[in-house]
């Protein structure tokens, strides 16, 4: 007698309440998949994000949104950092490299960032990987040069008129990320207009085209998404600096920095430039990387919550299992008994009515662990339009435990119709019947 062709054929007789009740299952198991992979995926794309410096100084208030403004995008800046806090911070003792930033213009919808060239020298996505050019090169404005025109552009120092032309000249380059190149269908030796604000973007840049040098590779990361300009263009556009003096100090300086992107010496120097840096009071020092933690510690509370309710589910569907096997004993018995008069044991019996259940239960799960990767598809690729991070998802060893896991479940679930199979006398059935 083979077991499984019977299984098999007693699954297939009963298609729709098998295809009901492994459906429970799947939508079960789909639910706990995908709150899990999205979750470790999530967290790891935006700590790969978070690597690119390690500590970000900005206006005091609230460190995550620096982070999520500052190296995510997201959000906006909540206020500016005087030039003199750079040049002071900068040259802190354990200060690797160092990159001023300005936010708040945009381009087609894509977010515009004024940066210095040190963060296309330094900066590294992930742990070893540094940021590389698909075509073209980057733009030359280090963050000295940036001081010292920042200086003459607000009349604290002259650098002569025509220095002062091939600055302004040099300073409207623009180096793209790949999905902006991909998406506006730009190119090096492209022009593009900067557009003032972010979400609902205003007037046009019209004094400063900027002129594409590079587009970079594929990083994964917001930076793919972003629209890097030298700094002191920033400040050259019009309507970017202001006349009133009232508005020359404290965290809505016109002159000011959104950001500083620090990379720093680990141990002592790190912990060192952090306490000094938020013992100024003008300043907030933050590690992105402990931020990211922080908000996905935040997030997991919720997560927790979802995985408990799909384990509910699921357990719910495996007691679906259950009453369907049972609810059809009665008119199994006839079966059962006529197995048993051809020699089938009692523990065969009951062996049939348990994988029964046990097969159910993996197809669903393995249903589950499908919808799940089409699920995740999905909503990963929505986050990247949200936030630029790439999620690397993949069926991974838990995955394939949980399918074990369910079906092993299915098959204990099974036990009880089992059991009252297996106390079915074959002489009785098969008497009563003739």
């Amino acid at each position: 007698m083979n077991i499984s062709k019977i299984v098999v054929r007693n699954v297939k007789r009963r298609r729709l309440t098998t295809l009901l009740t492994a459906s429970s299952v799947a939508l079960g198991v789909a639910l706990f998949v995908a709150i899990s992979v999205l979750r470790q995926a999530s967290e790891q794309g935006f700590q790969r994000t978070a690597a690119i410096c390690d500590t970000i100084v900005g206006a005091k208030g609230d460190s995550l949104q620096l982070s999520l403004n500052t190296l995510y995008h997201m959000g906006y800046s909540a206020g500016n950092i005087s030039l003199d806090s750079f040049s002071e911070i900068s040259q802190l003792e354990g200060v690797a490299w160092a990159a001023p930033v300005a936010l708040g213009d945009s381009y087609r919808g894509y977010r515009i960032v004024g940066i210095s060239s040190e963060f296309f020298d330094n900066a590294q996505i992930g742990q070893d990987t540094k940021i590389s050019f698909a075509s073209g090169e980057a733009f030359r404005h280090s963050g000295e040069q940036f001081i010292e025109e920042h200086a003459h552009l607000f009349g604290e120092q002259d650098l002569g008129h025509d220095h002062q032309e091939d600055d302004v000249h040099e300073s409207f380059k623009a180096v793209i990320g790949s999905e902006v190149a991909a998406r506006l269908h730009l190119k090096v030796g492209d022009n593009i207009v900067p557009a003032h604000g972010i979400e609902k973007a205003t007037e046009e840049h019209q004094d400063a085209a900027s002129e594409i040098v590079g587009i970079l590779d594929v990083t994964g990361t917001p930076i793919d998404r972003a629209i890097y300009i030298p700094i002191i263009a920033y400040y050259l556009m019009e309507g970017h600096s202001s006349e009133d003096e009232g508005e020359f100090s404290g965290a809505r300086d016109a002159r000011g920095l959104s950001a500083i992107m620090l990379s720093t010496k680990a141990g002592y120097y790190r912990q060192q430039i952090y306490r000094n840096v938020n013992n100024r009071l003008d300043t907030m020092a933050v590690f992105p990387s402990i931020e990211m933690r922080k908000l996905f510690e935040i997030i997991g509370n919720g997560d927790l919550v979802l995985r408990i309710i799909s384990l509910l589910v699921i357990v719910v569907a495996l007691i679906g299992v259950l009453v369907s096997l049972y609810n059809a004993m009665g008119a199994r018995r006839k079966e059962f008994a006529i197995l048993r008069a051809l020699g089938a044991s009692r523990q065969s019996i009951m062996i049939i009515v348990s994988l029964e259940s046990a097969f159910i239960a993996f197809v669903g799960a393995a249903l589950g662990i499908i919808l799940a990767g089409i699920a995740v598809a999905l909503l990963a690729s929505r986050l990247q339009d949200f936030s630029g991070v790439t999620l690397n998802i993949s069926v991974g060893i838990n995955e394939l435990l949980l399918i074990t896991v369910v079906t092993v479940a299915g098959a204990i679930a099974g036990l009880i119709p089992a059991l009252e199979a297996y106390r079915t006398e074959a002489a009785k059935q098969l008497s009563s019947n003739v």
